[in-house]
């Protein structure tokens, strides 16, 4: 299937340092993912932060898979406010890890089925105890953790047989990415999102930064503070290079 096929185009989008966004808030993200999934064609999201729109500017496949995606949202606050430096506007973010959760909801309100993908055994087995808690209707199609190098037709084909409405795939960018692409046509599965790190959150084997922080753009700086060697290069390098590459289009939006 080409791109023009894939990509659906509900929205207007906001173009971010080559990458472009849907100006969408949570409540017509989720319309549009219901939409999705009582198509029963395969579909993609895709969320972009400030570390994504990085990687993606030096990586065409990255970019061509989020130019793919039926849906592309801003992840972290710092894409939001880098639209806004750009002269656009998007409504807000649309995370990876609060989409999951309103749609497993959702799921178990609709008896969607759902299958999750990735991270370590323990994380995964947590996260899906966790929401099967929560939401004792929820159906989970499957799930299987991320350590599947070599295997991935197995794997794929799994998915396949077990026939979920969603899928989750909490593998780090760009490989969750790279996966639901690759398999796009083989997977089938009605909506398909990457939901890096998640997993552990659900879990409640790594913590997610308070909500005052998530709403001023701080949660990239709580990561930092809880694994500082493991993420500082990310982030300080990364925080840099994103703020240069805004600057740099706002200078050439200004030339023209």
């Amino acid at each position: 299937m080409n791109a023009e096929e894939r990509r659906s185009d509900p929205n207007a989008r906001v173009s971010i340092c080559g990458v472009e966004v849907d100006a969408v808030g949570e409540a017509e993200a989720l319309g549009h993912i219901e939409a999705m999934v009582d198509e029963r064609r395969p579909h993609l999201m895709v969320v972009v932060n400030a570390s994504k729109l990085t990687l993606a500017a030096e990586n065409a496949r990255l970019r061509d898979v989020i130019r793919r995606a039926d849906l592309v949202t801003a992840d972290g606050m710092s894409v939001v406010w880098g639209a806004r430096l750009l002269g656009a506007r998007l409504p807000g973010r649309v995370t990876g890890i609060d989409t999951m959760e309103r749609l497993v909801a959702r799921a178990a309100e609709r008896g969607w089925g759902v299958y999750f993908l990735g991270a370590r055994q323990e994380a995964v087995e947590g996260a899906v105890s966790v929401l099967k808690a929560r939401h004792p209707s929820l159906r989970v199609a499957g799930l299987r953790n991320g350590y599947f190098k070599g295997r991935e037709r197995e794997v794929v084909d799994e998915i396949h047989a077990a026939c979920p409405d969603l899928l989750f795939v909490a593998m780090g960018s760009p490989a969750q990415e790279f996966f639901m692409d690759e398999h796009f046509d083989a997977l089938g599965v009605p909506f398909s999102l990457g939901v890096g790190g998640s997993f552990d959150h659900v879990a409640g084997i790594s913590r997610r930064a308070p909500v005052w922080m998530q709403r001023v753009g701080l949660e990239w700086f709580h990561r930092l503070a809880s694994e500082p060697r493991r993420l500082w290069r990310r982030y300080v390098f990364g925080n840099a290079k994103f703020l240069r590459m805004l600057l740099e289009e706002r200078r050439s939006r200004l030339r023209r």
